[in-house]
């Protein structure tokens, strides 16, 4: 067995054509809620444009909001106190240089790139397969593994739908974990897992240079996944040479794996810029500082990761056999990568989640070779076995979606005279002005004005739990005057929207107030701007 021999494999064509169609009709496949959902609008409901974490997807269209505006630096939307702006995450910022101020256009231009990078998510997921399974019908049934296979999460969604041991199902949650979420509802992810892919694949093909590239467009959108790849060279080359070495001794370890190391350092010192300085911004950074240390996504009981990967870990065991018997290196790459990915998922760090990134793709090649090469036998009734088990969250997830596309309401709809009220905002006030508004009103306003909500994100609200209780005693009548200016002082609050949502919080009458002047009324919403 030579850990040296790297053969390209040949993808024709024909190949890329089925591969290509099979692309377009899946993320058409994931489109169909959407396009429901902007038929189902009328004079009442406007949809917003997300079926899936609409809450995220509020604070996307934000970011966008401030693309449009002209800015290059990343601020919260969501946090009132002043912000320096930072060169993060500016995907959605780019976006919106392209889509402009408006959001029905921001939305459209948000779908559009997640075709356009959900397209290129999967055909770099067959190229990546294409580089360990030989055969045209093995690396098929990987792409299709890839878009459509979840876990068993549909039978704890079904059995337990208020969730077990504290959390929902991995794959109801996680688009780290499987590749559905991200092709449904997240272009930024697609677009760093398509450049995650290539740059492990120019890894492995000694091209230290285009890998770290890669990587670092990688780090422009989400800086862990590079920490994940780091970790997986990191381990491949430790099992690579501890394999050598105990084959020929310290000769053995020139050559090839001597490149791999090289190929590792260039990669790193190319991507480790953006990870640095990222490290730097969580530390220094008072927003953003606390803002990391309120994005709390920590890893699920093991027991959901075993739900979620139980099925394919049954056969990709016997498959990762097979790989090493025919091509050892990549049965390193690929067993590393799934080998330490429980590692990552347990790390002393708050988003612990987000380093299962794209393991579902090396799990796919173990799993696809156990089904066709050790199990091959047993096709006939595993096949559809294995189906039956990783299919029906994804069948599940889009039904779901489905139904909430066709009957109007909140989180995915938004009432027409709210829209009215922001557009108003959007129209009068000035941007980076804050407002004041209850939490569901505060996660929506951003997205469709140019204004900064005092409460409205979990992660994104610094100090939240400190600032929901003010925003809920603002909205009651029995708190003193001195406590509201205060809050309005101290949040430099601007403008006051008044809704269903805070007339939920208490019965305090805005009109009243001698500091609050109403500019604006639909419906049972109003805006009313702070007399100073």
């Amino acid at each position: 067995m030579d850990l040296a021999r790297r053969v390209t494999p040949a993808v024709s064509r024909r190949e890329w054509a089925w591969v290509l169609a099979v692309a377009l009709v899946f993320m058409a496949f994931t489109t169909v809620p959407y396009l429901l959902a902007a038929a189902s609008q009328n004079s009442a409901w406007r949809f917003g444009g997300f079926l899936l974490a609409a809450d995220d997807g509020n604070t996307y269209l934000a970011n966008m909001g401030e693309g449009a505006r002209g800015a290059w630096l990343f601020t919260l939307p969501y946090s009132t106190e002043p912000q320096r702006g930072v060169f993060l995450y500016s995907f959605y910022l780019f976006l919106g240089h392209l889509a402009g101020p408006n959001h029905d256009t921001q939305v459209t231009v948000y779908h559009a790139a997640r075709v356009i990078f959900g397209v290129a998510l999967l055909l770099a997921a067959y190229r990546f397969l294409a580089e360990f399974l030989a055969r045209i019908r093995q690396r098929r049934l990987g792409l299709l593994l890839v878009a459509f296979g979840g876990g068993l999460g549909w039978m704890v969604a079904l059995l337990f739908p208020a969730g077990l041991f504290g959390s929902l199902p991995v794959d109801f949650i996680s688009p780290e974990a499987f590749s559905f979420l991200v092709l449904f509802g997240f272009p930024h992810l697609a677009l760093a897992r398509c450049l995650l892919l290539l740059g492990v694949l120019a890894f492995w093909r000694g091209h230290g240079v285009l890998s770290g590239l890669a990587l670092l467009g990688v780090g422009l959108i989400n800086p862990l996944s590079v920490i994940v790849v780091w970790m997986v060279v990191a381990v491949y080359l430790a099992l690579s040479g501890s394999v050598q070495w105990r084959r020929a001794g310290r000769a053995s370890l020139r050559g090839a794996w001597l490149r791999d190391l090289r190929s590792a350092l260039i990669l790193g010192v190319l991507s480790a810029p953006i990870v640095i300085y990222s490290i730097y911004v969580f530390t220094a950074d008072p927003v953003m500082r606390q803002w990391n240390a309120q994005n709390l996504l920590y890893s699920s009981s093991p027991l959901h990761y075993l739900l979620a990967y139980g099925v394919w870990l049954a056969v990709a065991v016997p498959g990762w056999w097979v790989l090493w018997r025919r091509q050892p290196g990549l049965a390193l790459l690929a067993g590393g990568w799934v080998a330490v990915a429980p590692l990552l998922l347990y790390l002393p760090i708050p988003t612990q989640r987000r380093l299962m990134e794209a393991v579902q793709l090396p799990l796919t090649v173990l799993a696809v070779l156990g089904l066709t090469v050790v199990l091959r036998r047993l096709r006939r009734w595993l096949m559809p076995a294995v189906a039956m088990a990783v299919a029906p969250t994804t069948l599940l997830l889009w039904t779901a979606a489905l139904l909430a596309a066709r009957v109007p309401a909140e989180p995915a709809f938004h009432p027409a005279d709210e829209v009215a009220a922001f557009s108003w905002l959007a129209q009068n006030a000035q941007a980076g002005q804050a407002a004041l508004s209850a939490f569901d009103t505060g996660n929506v306003l951003p997205a469709y004005a140019p204004l900064v909500s005092y409460i409205g994100h979990g992660p994104e609200t610094v100090f939240l739990a400190a600032k929901q209780p003010r925003v809920a005693a603002f909205f009651q009548s029995a708190t003193p005057e001195a406590d509201r200016r205060a809050l309005l002082a101290d949040g430099r609050i601007a403008y006051v929207v008044v809704g269903p949502h805070e007339h939920a919080l208490g019965d305090f009458n805005p009109a009243a107030a001698p500091y609050l002047r109403l500019r604006f009324e639909a419906g049972v919403y109003s805006v009313y701007e702070v007399v100073r």
